[in-house]
Order: structure tokens, then sequence, then C-alpha cells
């Protein structure tokens, strides 16, 4: 019976067969080669992403796998579905439009083991050129870093957590409850549910990973950002209700912030004064009423032409609690 890689790397894939090819390439490019698997899950492709990756990642890594599925359900659902699966110690999760660098992953060890830590975020450097003209090259040294043993607080008190380089251990991702699947876009939500759970969390300050131009992202529909957004905090504080109270108000007050946000920019069905008195009070450090909450889930609900999944994946023990 073959040994259990060190690191399943789970990659959710939606029509991105241009840039697959590049992405398997950085991949197999890893220096030194990481003891892994690579899982990548097909979100039902219209393009010719499966072929690519059943030709391609085939023919370049070992231990691959890949799941097609015949109906969209969103990376929050297809993460899991590729997580519940995987083997290794420890998850890297990228998104498949993204190209690793060649020693990004080795850097990501060394933190985890540096700083005694169960959970690593990298950044994301944005190009403006085709990943065919992109060539990775290595960091060569560690980048600068942030270490905290209240990961959830740093989470909610800084940026640029949403695009997915993470490396964690696999028992603390089943412990969070893996992603919230009543969310169609995994990338606030995420980081949050893992801050939860995370013993102590590594933020580097440099890239990871580079993102080519593109066409269109799922996160660039405004509606549907705001939308998952504030779920992703919503869900959190019906799901966590042991959180000490400085970062429940925290978290309310996000809330508050994105549904006013929501009412100017997405036609929120919500009462401008309700949302901006609700905005004003979070920003002045005072407590945001949970009326006023629930009527802001209500308006989101309403919103027409929002993505939206049901559960369908249950990862091993876990967290996920009922819609409130």
């Amino acid at each position: 019976m073959p040994a259990l890689p060190e690191i399943s790397f789970v990659i959710p894939v939606y029509n991105k067969a241009d840039v697959l090819p590049y992405v398997i390439r950085a991949l197999a490019a890893q220096q030194p080669a990481p003891d892994a698997e690579y899982i990548f899950v097909d979100d039902a492709s219209s393009d010719m992403s499966v072929a690519v990756l059943e030709r391609e990642a085939a023919a370049t890594l070992p231990m691959v796998t890949v799941l097609r599925n015949t109906s969209n359900a969103g990376p929050s659902v297809r993460l899991n579905q590729g997580a519940a699966q995987a083997r290794g110690r420890l998850l890297c999760l990228i998104d498949a439009d993204e190209l690793i660098l060649p020693d990004a992953v080795a850097l990501m060890q060394q933190a985890l083991r540096q700083h005694d830590a169960d959970l690593v975020h990298g950044k994301v450097i944005r190009s403006a050129l085709p990943a065919a003209q992109i060539v990775p090259t290595p960091r060569g040294a560690m980048p600068d870093c942030k270490t905290g043993d209240r990961p959830l607080q740093m989470i909610l008190q800084g940026r640029g957590f949403v695009r997915m380089t993470w490396l964690v251990e696999t028992a603390l991702f089943r412990a969070s409850g893996g992603c919230d699947e009543r969310i169609f876009i995994q990338d606030e939500s995420l980081p949050l549910r893992l801050a939860t759970k995370a013993r102590r969390l590594v933020d580097f300050r440099g890239g990871m990973t580079m993102a080519p131009q593109a066409a269109s992202h799922l996160s660039a529909d405004k509606r549907q950002q705001h939308h998952d957004r504030f779920f992703a905090y919503y869900n959190l504080l019906a799901d966590q209700p042991g959180l000490p109270s400085q970062e429940r108000q925290m978290i309310a007050a996000t809330c508050a912030s994105i549904a006013w946000k929501a009412v100017r920019r997405s036609g929120l069905p919500l009462a401008q004064f309700a949302a901006l008195s609700a905005y004003l009070q979070g920003k002045a450090g005072l407590a945001v009423s949970a009326d006023f909450l629930k009527r802001a889930a209500t308006a989101f609900r309403a919103l027409p032409d929002i993505r939206r999944t049901a559960p369908s994946i249950q990862l091993p023990h876990s967290a996920s609690a009922p819609p409130p």
C-alpha cells in the first residue's frame, strides 16, 4: 500500500483551460519537489478544463486525481469535495488561475515548523501579463510575516486574506467544518472559519503566487460579493456563539458595513437610514443590534440573481451549523 503524502493540493476548477497548463507547470517546478498528491475538482466547466487536466496534469504531476462533476455548485462545495478525499497531513489550497512560486511550498512548510503554527497564508502578486508570459521565480528567502496566537482577530483586523494561498493542517480544516457551503464563494468565509479553530497563524507579507491577467472572476460581481461577504460574517456569529464579546462586536460591525455598502451599490432592499445608523454605530465601536442584522439577512436573501447553493459534501467532524 503506498505511503500517505505529506501534502494534498486541492484546487477547484471552473473554465480555466487557458491558464491550467501554466498552473500545472508551476506546481511541477516546486523546489524541492514536495511529497504531495494533487486533487483537481472540476465544477462542471463548459470549456476544455477537464481535458487539459486529464492530459497535462496526469503526465506532469505524481498522484493526480481529477474529480468531475455534472453540476455547477461553486468553489465552496468543490473545495470541500476535494478536501474530503485528501490523504495528506497538510492541505495546500490555491486558485486554479494562480501560478505558485517555485519555493512557495518549501517556505510555507518552513514557516509552519519555525513558528509552531497550523495555518499559513501567502499573498498573491497580481500581474497585467497573460499566464503564458509569466515566469515565476523563487523568492529565495523567507518573506516578512506577522504571527499571532489569536488568528481570528488577525483576520478581522487585517486585509488581503481573500485570495487562496493557504497551507493548513488537514485536521484543522476538518475541525473548522471547511468551507461554508451555504455561501457560493469561499473567499471571505474560509479564512474566518479556519481562524476560529487555529492555534497560530502566520501571515506572509510577500506573494507566494502570481495571478495573471484574467477576463473575469466570480468575485468581480459586486452584488454576489456583498451577499457572500455578509453571510460569511453573519453565519459565523450564529455558528460560534462562544466567541469573545470583542470579536463578536467586530464581526457585527463588519456585517453592518457590508449591508450599508450593499444598500448603496447593490440595491439591497433595506431602509437606508437604518443601514447608515447601524454602520455608524459599528464604526464608533458601539454594539450593532441583532434585530438589524436579522433584517439585513432577510434583505440579502431577497436579492435576485444571486448564486446560492445548498450543503452537499460533509467533511468528517464537520462543525457546520444550520442556517440561522
